[in-house]
């Protein structure tokens, strides 16, 4: 599930984000020259998104492939380090928001290894750029970082 290896590279991960700004609005705007290039590469080449935005290579699998790939993968901290750090630079490069699937997998994993620490800080890392990315497994990522930094309040019955 995980090991030091892993380990060291989620906290590479952790501090690439920590230590790189967000993109501003207009950051994000600018870069959308990039992705009109990616759609016109597209055109001209009938490739997909992810092989004109030269995206992780198991996206561009068949469907029943890509649903063994990601069952094969899961529970693997490395690899969904792996996907989210060449997801987030991408963002960077292109301004193309990743899909919350990846980092909802790290902090899912790092919940089973009772590593709360670790996941409280990936997840403030992941919320610092991404805090208003819309839809359900973003917000639930929020919520689950918010779940982390709450006090723990406990009923006392008398």
């Amino acid at each position: 599930m995980a090991n030091c290896n892993d380990f060291d590279a989620l906290n590479t991960l952790i501090d690439c984000m920590e230590q790189t700004p967000p993109l501003t609005p207009a950051a994000v705007a600018a870069l959308s020259e990039k992705q009109r290039k990616i759609v016109e590469r597209m055109v001209e080449t009938g490739e997909t998104w992810n092989q004109a935005s030269s995206g992780p290579s198991f996206l561009s699998l068949g469907e029943a492939e890509f649903r063994a790939h990601m069952g094969a993968i899961d529970n693997e901290l490395g690899e969904q380090v792996a996907i989210v750090s060449q997801f987030f630079t991408a963002y960077l490069n292109n301004g193309e928001i990743p899909p919350p699937y990846y980092p909802w997998r790290i902090a899912v994993i790092l919940r089973r290894i009772k590593e709360p620490e670790i996941e409280k800080r990936f997840l403030a890392a992941w919320c610092l750029h991404f805090p208003h990315a819309v839809g359900g497994r973003y917000t639930g990522l929020i919520e689950r970082y918010q779940k982390l930094i709450r006090p723990s309040v406990r009923k006392i019955s008398n």
